[in-house]
């Protein structure tokens, strides 16, 4: 497996059959939505389609290894009540990741450090963001030490004490 070989690229219409698969994963839904709420095809396309055609203001990413699609990514601008929840000011341009490898036999291979630094990296490089914020849930060890090799640092519990505000900057 070569990981330099790792692609972010915008979402299309055609991304929502390896979504819905990704989606209805157990150890994808673990951490990333509802166990109890599998996707299927109908609802990808109601929730991504909106974000595909800039209807809402989050940004949609597939994640390839070589030119098989292996990941989702999403970057969005933190809303000034956000911003204030999670202790930035006003004028601090935040912007908030959420990502997941789909294929569970991909996990623990170095391959969502790559993914995160990318991202982070792209984000600063592309857009006025002085800070990129992410928020795992406390029991998703894994993806915690994957944030913390890419530069992210713990910054308080939110969320019912649930969830770390993590933070790059």
């Amino acid at each position: 497996m070569n990981l330099e070989k790792v692609l972010i690229r915008k979402m299309n219409d055609e991304d929502y059959e390896i979504m819905a698969k990704w989606l209805s994963a157990e150890e994808v839904l673990e951490f990333y939505g509802d166990v109890n709420s599998p996707f299927n095809l109908e609802k990808v396309k109601e929730k991504y389609e909106p974000r595909i055609s800039g209807e809402v203001p989050v940004n949609p990413y597939i994640v390839e290894l070589g030119e098989t699609p292996i990941g989702y990514m999403q970057k969005y601008s933190l809303s000034d009540e956000k911003k204030v929840e999670f202790g930035y000011s006003g004028h601090d341009k935040v912007y908030g990741i959420d990502q997941f490898i789909g294929k569970p036999k991909l996990f623990n291979k170095g391959i969502g450090t790559i993914m995160v630094r990318q991202f982070t990296d792209y984000i600063f490089d592309n857009t006025d963001a002085n800070v990129v914020v992410l928020d795992p849930e406390v029991s998703n060890v894994r993806a915690i030490k994957c944030y913390e090799k890419c530069g992210f640092s713990k910054v308080r519990l939110i969320e019912g004490r649930n969830k770390w505000l993590m933070e790059c900057r």
